[in-house]
Protein backbone atom coordinates (compact mmCIF):
# COMPACT_ATOMS: atom_id res chain seq x y z
CA UNK A 1 0.00 0.00 0.00
CA UNK A 2 1.26 3.31 -0.99
CA UNK A 3 1.72 6.63 1.57
CA UNK A 4 2.40 10.05 1.50
CA UNK A 5 2.75 13.01 3.93
CA UNK A 6 -0.31 13.25 6.16
CA UNK A 7 -1.82 16.73 6.26
CA UNK A 8 -1.08 18.06 9.84
CA UNK A 9 -3.95 19.48 11.85
CA UNK A 10 -4.60 22.81 12.36
CA UNK A 11 -3.53 23.88 16.01
CA UNK A 12 -6.14 25.82 17.89
CA UNK A 13 -4.69 29.49 18.56
CA UNK A 14 -5.94 32.34 20.23
CA UNK A 15 -6.91 34.97 17.52
CA UNK A 16 -3.80 38.20 17.90
CA UNK A 17 -4.31 41.87 17.03
CA UNK A 18 -2.54 42.15 13.68
CA UNK A 19 0.46 44.53 13.18
CA UNK A 20 -1.61 47.70 12.01
CA UNK A 21 -3.76 47.37 14.76
CA UNK A 22 -0.95 46.98 17.05
CA UNK A 23 0.47 50.25 15.44
CA UNK A 24 -3.10 52.11 15.54
CA UNK A 25 -3.60 50.65 19.40
CA UNK A 26 -0.56 52.28 20.43
CA UNK A 27 -1.29 55.60 19.01
CA UNK A 28 -4.80 55.46 20.29
CA UNK A 29 -3.13 54.64 23.66
CA UNK A 30 -0.71 56.92 23.61
CA UNK A 31 -2.44 59.89 22.75
CA UNK A 32 -5.44 59.24 25.75
CA UNK A 33 -2.73 59.24 28.03
CA UNK A 34 -1.36 62.45 26.93
CA UNK A 35 -4.93 63.89 26.21
CA UNK A 36 -6.08 62.63 29.68
CA UNK A 37 -2.73 64.01 31.33
CA UNK A 38 -3.25 67.46 30.00
CA UNK A 39 -6.90 67.56 30.33
CA UNK A 40 -6.33 66.72 33.73
CA UNK A 41 -3.58 68.69 34.12
CA UNK A 42 -5.61 72.42 32.18
CA UNK A 43 -8.99 71.45 34.38
CA UNK A 44 -7.22 71.46 37.70
CA UNK A 45 -5.23 74.32 36.78
CA UNK A 46 -7.85 76.47 35.52
CA UNK A 47 -10.37 75.81 38.11
CA UNK A 48 -8.20 76.90 40.86
CA UNK A 49 -7.29 80.22 38.95
CA UNK A 50 -11.27 80.73 38.15
CA UNK A 51 -12.10 79.65 41.67
CA UNK A 52 -9.16 82.33 43.50
CA UNK A 53 -10.05 84.85 40.85
CA UNK A 54 -13.71 84.44 42.34
CA UNK A 55 -12.64 84.50 45.51
CA UNK A 56 -10.67 87.75 45.25
CA UNK A 57 -13.53 89.85 43.63
CA UNK A 58 -15.99 88.68 46.26
CA UNK A 59 -13.58 89.80 49.04
CA UNK A 60 -13.34 93.32 47.42
CA UNK A 61 -17.03 93.57 46.87
CA UNK A 62 -17.45 92.56 50.54
CA UNK A 63 -14.58 94.85 52.08
CA UNK A 64 -15.94 97.82 50.13
CA UNK A 65 -19.64 96.88 51.54
CA UNK A 66 -18.36 96.41 54.77
CA UNK A 67 -16.80 100.22 54.89
CA UNK A 68 -20.46 101.68 53.82
CA UNK A 69 -21.70 99.35 56.74
CA UNK A 70 -19.12 100.72 58.54
CA UNK A 71 -19.52 104.33 58.34
CA UNK A 72 -23.25 104.10 58.33
CA UNK A 73 -23.06 102.10 61.87
CA UNK A 74 -20.41 105.19 62.99
CA UNK A 75 -22.94 107.33 61.65
CA UNK A 76 -25.28 106.68 64.55
CA UNK A 77 -28.14 103.96 61.90
CA UNK A 78 -29.32 101.37 63.15
CA UNK A 79 -28.14 97.95 61.61
CA UNK A 80 -31.32 97.40 59.89
CA UNK A 81 -30.69 100.81 58.49
CA UNK A 82 -27.60 100.28 57.31
CA UNK A 83 -27.85 97.27 55.80
CA UNK A 84 -30.90 98.25 53.77
CA UNK A 85 -29.02 101.72 52.47
CA UNK A 86 -26.38 99.40 51.72
CA UNK A 87 -27.00 98.15 47.43
CA UNK A 88 -25.60 94.69 47.37
CA UNK A 89 -25.20 92.92 43.62
CA UNK A 90 -27.71 91.03 42.50
CA UNK A 91 -28.75 87.40 43.93
CA UNK A 92 -26.11 88.63 46.52
CA UNK A 93 -26.84 87.79 50.38
CA UNK A 94 -25.93 90.40 53.01
CA UNK A 95 -25.73 89.20 56.90
CA UNK A 96 -24.51 91.44 59.94
CA UNK A 97 -23.44 90.56 63.47
CA UNK A 98 -24.25 93.31 65.60
CA UNK A 99 -24.41 93.86 69.55
CA UNK A 100 -25.06 89.98 69.64
CA UNK A 101 -27.40 90.13 67.34
CA UNK A 102 -28.15 88.97 63.86
CA UNK A 103 -29.57 91.43 60.62
CA UNK A 104 -30.22 90.02 57.21
CA UNK A 105 -31.37 91.81 54.23
CA UNK A 106 -33.76 88.57 53.05
CA UNK A 107 -34.83 85.45 54.66
CA UNK A 108 -31.93 83.77 56.52
CA UNK A 109 -32.48 81.96 59.10
CA UNK A 110 -29.90 80.76 61.85
CA UNK A 111 -29.41 77.28 59.25
CA UNK A 112 -27.95 79.97 56.87
CA UNK A 113 -25.60 81.31 59.28
CA UNK A 114 -21.90 81.56 57.75
CA UNK A 115 -19.65 78.38 58.18
CA UNK A 116 -18.12 78.23 61.53
CA UNK A 117 -14.82 78.26 59.55
CA UNK A 118 -15.68 81.93 58.40
CA UNK A 119 -16.61 83.01 61.96
CA UNK A 120 -14.03 81.54 63.65
CA UNK A 121 -11.63 83.40 61.17
CA UNK A 122 -13.33 86.81 61.64
CA UNK A 123 -13.41 86.54 65.58
CA UNK A 124 -9.94 86.28 65.34
CA UNK A 125 -9.53 89.54 63.24
CA UNK A 126 -8.85 88.48 59.60
CA UNK A 127 -11.26 88.21 56.70
CA UNK A 128 -12.86 84.55 55.69
CA UNK A 129 -13.48 83.05 52.89
CA UNK A 130 -15.57 79.78 52.47
CA UNK A 131 -18.05 77.76 50.27
CA UNK A 132 -21.56 77.16 51.06
CA UNK A 133 -24.73 75.59 49.59
CA UNK A 134 -28.22 77.35 50.54
CA UNK A 135 -31.29 75.56 48.91
CA UNK A 136 -28.81 74.15 46.14
CA UNK A 137 -27.39 76.91 45.44
CA UNK A 138 -23.61 77.62 45.89
CA UNK A 139 -22.04 80.95 46.99
CA UNK A 140 -18.96 82.03 48.47
CA UNK A 141 -19.17 83.34 51.91
CA UNK A 142 -17.08 86.27 52.81
CA UNK A 143 -16.82 87.44 56.39
CA UNK A 144 -15.58 90.93 56.99
CA UNK A 145 -14.65 92.07 60.76
CA UNK A 146 -16.33 95.27 61.88
CA UNK A 147 -15.04 97.49 64.38
CA UNK A 148 -16.88 97.70 67.47
CA UNK A 149 -16.91 93.76 67.55
CA UNK A 150 -19.03 93.14 64.93
CA UNK A 151 -18.88 91.26 61.92
CA UNK A 152 -20.39 91.73 58.13
CA UNK A 153 -20.84 88.69 56.10
CA UNK A 154 -21.61 88.73 52.01
CA UNK A 155 -22.72 85.30 50.25
CA UNK A 156 -21.64 86.12 46.89
CA UNK A 157 -23.62 83.16 44.32
CA UNK A 158 -21.00 81.25 42.60
CA UNK A 159 -23.45 79.85 39.73
CA UNK A 160 -21.71 80.94 36.31
CA UNK A 161 -18.68 79.90 37.81
CA UNK A 162 -19.63 76.13 38.92
CA UNK A 163 -21.13 76.37 35.06
CA UNK A 164 -18.07 77.59 33.64
CA UNK A 165 -15.70 74.92 35.40
CA UNK A 166 -18.48 72.13 34.12
CA UNK A 167 -17.96 73.53 30.69
CA UNK A 168 -14.39 73.59 30.64
CA UNK A 169 -14.40 70.52 31.76
CA UNK A 170 -16.91 69.25 29.11
CA UNK A 171 -14.63 71.00 26.83
CA UNK A 172 -11.54 69.39 27.99
CA UNK A 173 -12.59 65.32 27.72
CA UNK A 174 -14.55 66.49 24.33
CA UNK A 175 -11.03 67.46 23.19
CA UNK A 176 -9.19 64.43 24.37
CA UNK A 177 -11.32 61.98 22.94
CA UNK A 178 -11.25 63.75 19.55
CA UNK A 179 -7.03 63.61 20.13
CA UNK A 180 -7.57 59.87 21.04
CA UNK A 181 -9.56 58.73 17.51
CA UNK A 182 -7.27 61.47 15.95
CA UNK A 183 -4.29 59.55 16.82
CA UNK A 184 -5.68 56.25 15.90
CA UNK A 185 -6.96 57.33 12.78
CA UNK A 186 -3.40 59.10 12.40
CA UNK A 187 -1.95 55.23 13.17
CA UNK A 188 -3.75 53.47 10.48
CA UNK A 189 -2.73 55.64 8.26
CA UNK A 190 0.81 55.75 9.52
CA UNK A 191 0.26 51.85 9.46
CA UNK A 192 -0.53 51.69 6.46
CA UNK A 193 2.50 53.77 4.89
CA UNK A 194 4.39 51.48 6.99
CA UNK A 195 3.35 48.27 5.85
CA UNK A 196 2.55 48.74 2.42
CA UNK A 197 6.52 47.85 1.48
CA UNK A 198 5.26 44.36 2.95
CA UNK A 199 2.63 43.69 0.10
CA UNK A 200 5.13 43.44 -2.59
CA UNK A 201 7.10 40.18 0.19
CA UNK A 202 4.33 39.20 0.23
CA UNK A 203 2.92 38.58 -2.93
CA UNK A 204 6.63 37.85 -4.44
CA UNK A 205 6.93 34.77 -1.33
CA UNK A 206 3.59 33.70 -2.86
CA UNK A 207 4.33 33.80 -6.45
CA UNK A 208 7.43 31.53 -4.89
CA UNK A 209 5.32 29.44 -2.95
CA UNK A 210 3.51 28.46 -6.72
CA UNK A 211 6.89 27.48 -7.88
CA UNK A 212 7.54 30.49 -9.73
CA UNK A 213 11.68 31.22 -8.98
CA UNK A 214 12.37 33.71 -10.94
CA UNK A 215 9.80 36.43 -8.64
CA UNK A 216 12.52 39.01 -7.00
CA UNK A 217 11.47 41.89 -4.84
CA UNK A 218 12.23 45.08 -6.56
CA UNK A 219 14.80 47.40 -5.30
CA UNK A 220 13.35 50.90 -4.35
CA UNK A 221 15.90 52.92 -3.09
CA UNK A 222 14.85 52.66 0.39
CA UNK A 223 17.76 52.66 2.83
CA UNK A 224 15.90 51.08 5.60
CA UNK A 225 14.68 48.39 3.30
CA UNK A 226 17.85 47.60 1.34
CA UNK A 227 19.00 45.08 3.74
CA UNK A 228 15.30 43.01 3.93
CA UNK A 229 15.60 43.13 0.31
CA UNK A 230 18.72 42.14 -0.23
CA UNK A 231 18.48 39.51 1.92
CA UNK A 232 15.41 37.79 0.38
CA UNK A 233 16.64 38.08 -2.98
CA UNK A 234 19.66 35.43 -2.04
CA UNK A 235 17.90 33.72 -0.50
CA UNK A 236 15.32 33.18 -3.64
CA UNK A 237 18.93 32.95 -5.14
CA UNK A 238 20.03 30.05 -3.52
CA UNK A 239 16.60 28.20 -3.39
CA UNK A 240 16.94 27.91 -7.08
CA UNK A 241 20.12 26.96 -6.90
CA UNK A 242 19.10 23.94 -4.66
CA UNK A 243 16.26 22.96 -6.49
CA UNK A 244 19.08 23.17 -9.38
CA UNK A 245 20.83 20.61 -7.65
CA UNK A 246 18.22 18.26 -6.37
CA UNK A 247 16.91 18.33 -10.04
CA UNK A 248 20.00 17.33 -11.93
CA UNK A 249 20.53 14.91 -8.71
CA UNK A 250 17.35 13.16 -9.86
CA UNK A 251 18.03 12.95 -13.16
CA UNK A 252 21.36 11.45 -12.41
CA UNK A 253 20.07 8.87 -9.97
CA UNK A 254 17.21 7.97 -12.70
CA UNK A 255 20.34 7.19 -15.74
CA UNK A 256 22.33 5.41 -13.17
CA UNK A 257 20.21 3.31 -11.43
CA UNK A 258 17.77 2.23 -14.91
CA UNK A 259 20.80 1.56 -16.60
CA UNK A 260 21.96 -1.25 -14.27
CA UNK A 261 18.00 -2.02 -13.07
CA UNK A 262 17.87 -2.47 -17.16
CA UNK A 263 20.59 -5.20 -17.16
CA UNK A 264 19.39 -7.47 -14.60
CA UNK A 265 16.16 -7.35 -15.32
CA UNK A 266 16.98 -8.65 -18.97
CA UNK A 267 18.96 -10.88 -17.53
CA UNK A 268 16.65 -12.20 -15.49
CA UNK A 269 14.14 -12.50 -18.39
CA UNK A 270 16.62 -14.97 -20.22
CA UNK A 271 17.18 -17.01 -17.23
CA UNK A 272 13.63 -17.31 -17.00
CA UNK A 273 13.11 -18.65 -20.32
CA UNK A 274 15.40 -21.58 -19.68
CA UNK A 275 14.01 -22.39 -16.12
CA UNK A 276 12.78 -25.91 -17.46
CA UNK A 277 16.64 -26.57 -17.97
CA UNK A 278 17.29 -25.70 -13.97
CA UNK A 279 16.98 -28.00 -10.80
CA UNK A 280 13.58 -27.55 -8.59
CA UNK A 281 15.77 -25.73 -6.30
CA UNK A 282 17.47 -23.13 -8.52
CA UNK A 283 14.50 -22.74 -10.06
CA UNK A 284 12.88 -21.38 -7.31
CA UNK A 285 15.46 -18.96 -6.01
CA UNK A 286 15.52 -17.57 -9.76
CA UNK A 287 11.65 -16.92 -9.41
CA UNK A 288 12.57 -15.42 -6.10
CA UNK A 289 14.93 -13.15 -7.95
CA UNK A 290 12.53 -12.46 -10.63
CA UNK A 291 9.64 -11.73 -8.04
CA UNK A 292 12.26 -9.25 -5.95
CA UNK A 293 13.59 -7.63 -9.03
CA UNK A 294 10.20 -6.31 -10.41
CA UNK A 295 9.48 -5.23 -6.69
CA UNK A 296 12.75 -3.12 -6.92
CA UNK A 297 11.69 -1.92 -10.40
CA UNK A 298 8.37 -0.94 -9.64
CA UNK A 299 10.18 1.15 -6.26
CA UNK A 300 12.39 2.79 -8.19
CA UNK A 301 10.06 3.84 -10.61
CA UNK A 302 7.37 5.18 -7.54
CA UNK A 303 10.69 6.57 -6.41
CA UNK A 304 11.64 8.74 -8.97
CA UNK A 305 8.24 9.70 -9.96
CA UNK A 306 8.06 10.81 -6.26
CA UNK A 307 11.38 12.77 -6.19
CA UNK A 308 10.32 14.04 -9.88
CA UNK A 309 7.06 15.59 -8.74
CA UNK A 310 8.77 17.25 -5.14
CA UNK A 311 11.43 19.03 -7.54
CA UNK A 312 9.25 20.31 -9.83
CA UNK A 313 10.20 18.18 -13.16
CA UNK A 314 6.87 17.69 -14.60
CA UNK A 315 6.40 16.81 -18.41
CA UNK A 316 3.54 18.56 -18.52
CA UNK A 317 1.85 22.01 -18.04
CA UNK A 318 -1.43 22.61 -16.82
CA UNK A 319 -4.48 22.61 -19.01
CA UNK A 320 -8.37 22.20 -18.27
CA UNK A 321 -9.32 18.19 -17.90
CA UNK A 322 -12.33 16.43 -17.51
CA UNK A 323 -11.69 14.49 -14.89
CA UNK A 324 -14.32 12.27 -15.90
CA UNK A 325 -13.28 11.19 -19.09
CA UNK A 326 -9.14 10.73 -17.54
CA UNK A 327 -11.04 8.43 -14.98
CA UNK A 328 -12.68 6.83 -17.61
CA UNK A 329 -9.35 6.19 -19.57
CA UNK A 330 -7.45 4.89 -16.29
CA UNK A 331 -10.03 1.96 -15.44
CA UNK A 332 -10.40 0.94 -19.23
CA UNK A 333 -6.64 0.80 -18.87
CA UNK A 334 -6.67 -1.57 -16.44
CA UNK A 335 -9.90 -3.77 -17.55
CA UNK A 336 -12.75 -2.21 -15.69
CA UNK A 337 -15.69 -1.60 -17.60
CA UNK A 338 -17.41 2.01 -17.88
CA UNK A 339 -20.20 0.73 -15.68
CA UNK A 340 -18.16 1.28 -12.58
CA UNK A 341 -17.81 4.83 -13.29
CA UNK A 342 -20.86 6.89 -12.08
CA UNK A 343 -20.94 10.51 -12.79
CA UNK A 344 -23.14 13.89 -12.96
CA UNK A 345 -20.37 16.56 -14.32
CA UNK A 346 -17.82 16.27 -16.75
CA UNK A 347 -15.66 17.57 -13.81
CA UNK A 348 -13.40 19.94 -15.85
CA UNK A 349 -10.40 21.38 -13.59
CA UNK A 350 -6.49 22.95 -14.40
CA UNK A 351 -4.96 20.12 -13.66
CA UNK A 352 -1.22 17.97 -15.21
CA UNK A 353 -3.02 15.20 -17.59
CA UNK A 354 -0.18 12.84 -17.24
CA UNK A 355 0.57 13.47 -13.02
CA UNK A 356 -2.97 12.83 -12.50
CA UNK A 357 -3.54 10.07 -14.96
CA UNK A 358 -0.74 8.35 -12.45
CA UNK A 359 -2.25 9.03 -9.23
CA UNK A 360 -5.70 8.15 -10.10
CA UNK A 361 -4.02 4.87 -11.59
CA UNK A 362 -2.28 4.68 -8.31
CA UNK A 363 -5.06 4.23 -6.61
CA UNK A 364 -6.73 1.83 -8.96
CA UNK A 365 -3.79 -0.06 -8.32
CA UNK A 366 -3.63 -0.10 -4.88
CA UNK A 367 -7.41 -1.36 -4.94
CA UNK A 368 -6.15 -4.41 -7.00
CA UNK A 369 -3.18 -5.38 -5.28
CA UNK A 370 -4.46 -4.88 -1.48
CA UNK A 371 -7.96 -4.78 -1.81
CA UNK A 372 -9.57 -7.37 -3.91
CA UNK A 373 -10.46 -4.60 -6.76
CA UNK A 374 -12.56 -1.50 -7.14
CA UNK A 375 -16.96 -1.78 -6.49
CA UNK A 376 -17.37 1.84 -7.29
CA UNK A 377 -16.39 5.19 -8.74
CA UNK A 378 -17.83 8.06 -8.21
CA UNK A 379 -17.62 11.61 -10.02
CA UNK A 380 -19.49 14.25 -8.84
CA UNK A 381 -19.62 18.64 -8.15
CA UNK A 382 -19.22 20.06 -4.73
CA UNK A 383 -19.31 23.92 -5.14
CA UNK A 384 -16.30 25.11 -6.55
CA UNK A 385 -14.84 21.71 -6.63
CA UNK A 386 -14.36 18.54 -8.62
CA UNK A 387 -15.03 15.35 -6.17
CA UNK A 388 -13.94 11.45 -7.22
CA UNK A 389 -14.51 9.15 -4.66
CA UNK A 390 -12.87 5.35 -4.85
CA UNK A 391 -14.41 2.68 -3.35
CA UNK A 392 -12.81 -0.83 -2.72
CA UNK A 393 -13.41 -4.53 -2.20
CA UNK A 394 -11.33 -4.64 0.96
CA UNK A 395 -11.63 -4.85 4.63
CA UNK A 396 -11.02 -1.09 4.64
CA UNK A 397 -8.31 1.11 6.58
CA UNK A 398 -8.77 1.05 10.71
CA UNK A 399 -9.95 4.88 11.75
CA UNK A 400 -6.16 5.14 13.53
CA UNK A 401 -4.36 4.29 9.77
CA UNK A 402 -6.47 6.51 7.25
CA UNK A 403 -3.47 9.12 8.05
CA UNK A 404 -0.67 7.16 7.85
CA UNK A 405 -1.23 5.15 4.90
CA UNK A 406 -0.34 8.38 3.15
CA UNK A 407 3.14 8.07 4.69
CA UNK A 408 6.00 6.90 3.01
CA UNK A 409 6.95 3.65 2.76
CA UNK A 410 3.82 2.84 5.35
CA UNK A 411 2.60 -0.79 4.51
CA UNK A 412 -0.91 -2.18 4.77
CA UNK A 413 -1.72 -5.07 7.87
CA UNK A 414 -2.68 -8.22 7.10
CA UNK A 415 -6.23 -7.12 7.39
CA UNK A 416 -5.67 -5.30 4.83
CA UNK A 417 -4.20 -8.11 2.29
CA UNK A 418 -1.63 -8.31 0.68
CA UNK A 419 1.87 -5.71 1.48
CA UNK A 420 4.03 -6.44 -1.72
CA UNK A 421 3.97 -2.94 -2.29
CA UNK A 422 6.23 -0.32 -2.34
CA UNK A 423 4.81 1.72 0.45
CA UNK A 424 5.03 5.12 -2.68
CA UNK A 425 2.26 4.51 -4.51
CA UNK A 426 -0.32 6.74 -2.26
CA UNK A 427 2.29 9.27 -1.08
CA UNK A 428 2.92 9.99 -5.18
CA UNK A 429 -1.05 10.39 -4.89
CA UNK A 430 -1.07 12.57 -2.00
CA UNK A 431 2.01 14.66 -3.34
CA UNK A 432 0.05 15.24 -6.62
CA UNK A 433 -3.01 15.93 -5.52
CA UNK A 434 -1.54 18.78 -2.79
CA UNK A 435 0.36 19.97 -6.16
CA UNK A 436 -2.99 20.71 -7.80
CA UNK A 437 -4.53 22.82 -4.64
CA UNK A 438 -6.36 19.54 -3.73
CA UNK A 439 -6.77 16.84 -0.92
CA UNK A 440 -7.21 13.26 -0.44
CA UNK A 441 -8.18 11.51 2.25
CA UNK A 442 -9.14 7.78 3.43
CA UNK A 443 -12.43 6.74 5.02
CA UNK A 444 -15.05 3.88 5.36
CA UNK A 445 -16.56 2.84 2.20
CA UNK A 446 -20.59 2.24 1.42
CA UNK A 447 -19.71 -1.80 1.43
CA UNK A 448 -17.57 -1.56 3.89
CA UNK A 449 -13.66 -1.39 2.17
CA UNK A 450 -12.22 1.96 2.10
CA UNK A 451 -13.14 5.13 0.14
CA UNK A 452 -10.48 6.95 -1.21
CA UNK A 453 -12.08 10.45 -2.02
CA UNK A 454 -9.94 13.46 -4.00
CA UNK A 455 -11.34 16.82 -4.12
CA UNK A 456 -9.55 19.15 -6.89
CA UNK A 457 -10.77 22.29 -6.88
CA UNK A 458 -11.98 23.90 -10.29
CA UNK A 459 -10.67 27.69 -9.82
CA UNK A 460 -8.25 29.07 -12.03
CA UNK A 461 -6.16 29.30 -8.51
CA UNK A 462 -4.88 26.09 -9.35
CA UNK A 463 -3.47 26.42 -12.36
CA UNK A 464 -0.75 28.27 -11.09
CA UNK A 465 0.07 25.29 -8.94
CA UNK A 466 3.77 24.13 -9.16
CA UNK A 467 6.18 21.84 -7.12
Amino acid sequence: MGSATASMSARPTGRRLGLRGRVMLSFAVGAALVSVLLAVSVFTISRGYLTDQRERSAQRIASGDADTIGRHLAAGMTPEAALTALDPPASARVLLYWDGEWVSNGDSAPADLPPDQVRTEVTAGSPGVAPMTIRDTPYLVVGIPLRGGGAFYEYAPVIELRSTIRTLGVVLAACAAAATVGAALLGAWASRRALRPLKPLASTAASIVEGNLESRLPQDGDADLEPIVTSFNTMVDSLRQRIAREQRFVGDVSHELRTPLTTLVTSVEVMTRHADELPERPRRALALVASELDHLRRMLDDLLDLARAEAGLHHDDFEPLSLTELVRHVLSSRGYPDELLTADTEGVVPGRKLALVRAFGNLVDNADRHAGGLTAVRVHAAGDAVVVEVDDHGPGVAEEDRERVFERFATGRASRGSTAGTGLGLALVAETVHAHRGTVTCGPGAEGGARFTVVLPVGPSATSASH
